[in-house]
This record gives C-alpha cells, structure tokens and sequence, in this order.
C-alpha cells in the first residue's frame, strides 16, 4: 500500500489535469466525457491502480466496471491487469450490463414470484417458457426487480462494492439505468461514469438523451471533460491546445507533451455547405486511395465554416 499522495500513475504515464484528477478522486461520483482517442478506459485502468493500490478501495471491498459490450469489458479487465499486477486485479470485476444484471438473478432467483418465478435450473433462449427459461432482453428488467422489491438484494450488492465504473455511458438505456439506480443510488459508492456524447450509438435501443446531465443530478456527480487526443500528431495536438486554452485553462497540456512536428494542417474557406462537402470527399479519396493513408488518421474538423482538415 501507499499513500494517496504518493501514488503516480502506473508505467510512467502522463495523465493530462482532468484525467489525474479524475483518477485520483476519493469523495464524489464523476460524469467525465472525452472524445475518441482521449484514453478513456486508461483513465478507468489507472484509476482503479489508485483506488487499489492506496486502499482508496479497503479490502475486502471490490470495483466493478459495467459496459455494453463484450470486447469492452475483456479489454479493460486485461488493461487494469496490467497496471495493477494480478493480486490487486483480482478485486476488479468486469462486467456487461447483462452479464452483471445475469449474476443478480442467479444469486436472488428466489426473489422472483409469480410470473417471474424461475427454477434454479433456468436457461436463455428464444423465447419464454413459465419457470424455465427467459430471454437475453428479460435479463437486465429481472434484475431491477430484485433490486427494487429486496432490501437484502440491494445490501449485498453494496456491500461487496466500494467503486462503480460504467463505461460508453453514452449509451445507457431507460432500462439499464433503472438499473443503476436501485443498486447505488443514495449510497457512499463512488460511480465513475465515462463516455462520448458525440459517440451515441444505440439511439436505435433506447439510449438516454441527456443521460451524463441525468446523472450528475441523480448522483451528485461533478462533470469533467478530457481534452487530449492520443490518436493526434504534435502539430494537431498544439492546436487543441489552443482551444483547451480559451476552453478550460485548467486543462491545458503542458508544453513537453506537444514537442514534434509531426502532423498536417489544412485550413480552407468554402462559399457555401455543398461545396464544401464536394472538396472534403475529394480530399478524403485522394488521402485513402493514392496516399494509402489509413482512414484512422484522419481527422475532421468543422466550426460550421470555415472547415479545418487536420492530418496527422
């Protein structure tokens, strides 16, 4: 163990200011957005290294990481793994929002009556059989349930958590969110929730419009934004400076972290919206196909007009 004031971050990573802080946060639930590249799950991995390694989190206490997919769960599983070593990992859980409302049911089944009601020996499927079986879609509604009707459900599930990180928040549902709140809501467990709101994906399923401002309300949870873009080139990355800048002073990079000339900048002006949208494609296809440029590299973008294309 060492003390919080001591703890730096794991491999000799630079965390940018909001990012430290929010990794190093002993008090309060956050509501931290970031946009693509900003190392959002690095942040959850080196947050869980200080929660662990300073005993923010007390043993025997656990943190849980809730996502939306499989992939995103491994990875981050694997990433605090290798920042923290096995023994603390060990007191990381990483879940789905389905695979962890799965493990609710199996452990209070018995909560559920009546048309609920399963038998122990319950299995998924395509459909729904009285006692015998539910769908992947009656999972996360089951488990609210037994939160919402079982004192001794919710406290054992608060119990076993000092920290809840919920990943790719952007695209919480009204059903999973339900589902958050019964667990946590109104406790002393630290929620940490993470993710793009310019990322929305699952619109077609139901995510939350407003969901981060729905949080903090609920939760109490300050808001912080993470600037940095690890994706970008030095020149890219001195302009978003700029902006972080006029922004959020407090967040500005620090100027050894921007050293390099690597990386492009385009700045063109454009009459009107279609012409615009003709010369970028243009430019797009001729970066793709006759530069061979992977399309990861770059980057667009547009306050309204004129248009910046950034290359890195």
């Amino acid at each position: 163990m060492i003390s919080a004031d001591k703890w730096r971050p794991a491999d000799g990573l630079t965390l940018e200011p909001n990012a430290l802080r929010a990794a190093e946060e002993t008090q309060r639930c956050l509501a931290l957005t970031a946009g693509p590249g900003a190392g959002k799950s690095e942040m959850l991995a080196q947050r869980a290294d200080f929660l662990l390694r300073t005993e923010t989190s007390r043993y025997p206490k656990r943190i849980v990481a809730i996502s939306f997919k499989v992939d995103a769960s491994r990875n981050l599983k694997e990433r605090v793994q290798r920042r923290c070593g096995h023994d603390l990992a060990a007191r990381f859980d990483s879940y789905t929002f389905h695979a962890f409302a799965k493990r609710i049911i199996d452990r209070f089944r018995p909560v559920l009556t009546g048309e609920d009601a399963l038998d122990v020996d319950y299995t998924m499927g395509e459909r729904r059989v009285a006692r015998r079986q539910i769908e992947f879609s009656d999972l996360v509604p089951l488990a609210t349930q037994i939160l919402r009707v079982s004192a001794v459900a919710r406290n054992a599930v608060r119990q076993t958590y000092s920290d809840v990180f919920l990943d790719e928040f952007q695209d919480c549902t009204s059903q999973q969110y339900k589902l958050v709140k019964p667990a946590f809501q109104g406790t002393a467990i630290r929620l940490t929730a993470v993710g793009d709101t310019k990322q929305k994906i699952m619109g077609w399923a139901g995510a939350l419009d407003g969901i981060f401002q729905t949080f903090a309300t609920d939760f109490n949870a300050e808001a912080l934004n993470m600037y940095r873009n690890f994706r970008s080139k030095p020149q890219l990355l001195r302009m978003q400076n700029e902006i972080i800048r006029r922004m959020d002073p407090a967040s500005v990079m620090p100027a050894g972290q921007l050293a390099g000339e690597e990386g492009q900048i385009l700045y063109w002006r454009f009459p009107d919206s279609q012409t615009e949208a003709d010369r970028l494609a243009d430019a797009i296809h001729h970066w793709i196909d006759d530069e061979a440029i992977p399309a990861s590299e770059l980057q667009c973008w547009s306050p309204a007009n004129p248009t910046s294309m950034l290359r890195n």
